[in-house]
């Protein structure tokens, strides 16, 4: 094969770009992964003191509005167009700092 054909067909052959956004991914990774540890941590807290409180019957309903809040956030934060239009990393970024915000919110209304 002649090697002008690439270059001809094809244009000067161009590298590919570096990717971009991997410190974000990496960050946004740590808000997560520290927000479901707080988060589980504190359903076992809640769930001990539920057992603690003595015999009830089924899932304590009082918690209900607050799991039902931790997860329609990042949900509707994912919904909104701004965030729509950020790149994969920036919207784990984003929906980590809810995330992660409400989960100290809660650890320190807890404590």
């Amino acid at each position: 094969m002649n090697p002008d054909t690439y270059a001809t067909l094809y244009g000067p052959a161009r590298p590919a770009p570096p990717r971009r956004g991997t410190g974000l991914a990496v960050v946004a990774a740590v808000l997560w992964a520290v927000a479901l540890l707080l988060l589980s941590f504190l359903g076992f807290l809640a769930l001990w003191a539920e057992a603690d409180a003595g015999p009830a019957e089924g899932f304590p309903l009082r918690w209900a509005p607050i799991c039902l809040a931790v997860a329609a956030v990042p949900i509707a934060l994912l919904r909104t167009p701004a965030v729509r239009r950020l790149t994969v990393p920036a919207r784990a970024l984003v929906t980590g700092l809810a995330v992660c915000s409400m989960a100290i919110g809660l650890a320190v209304w807890a404590v």
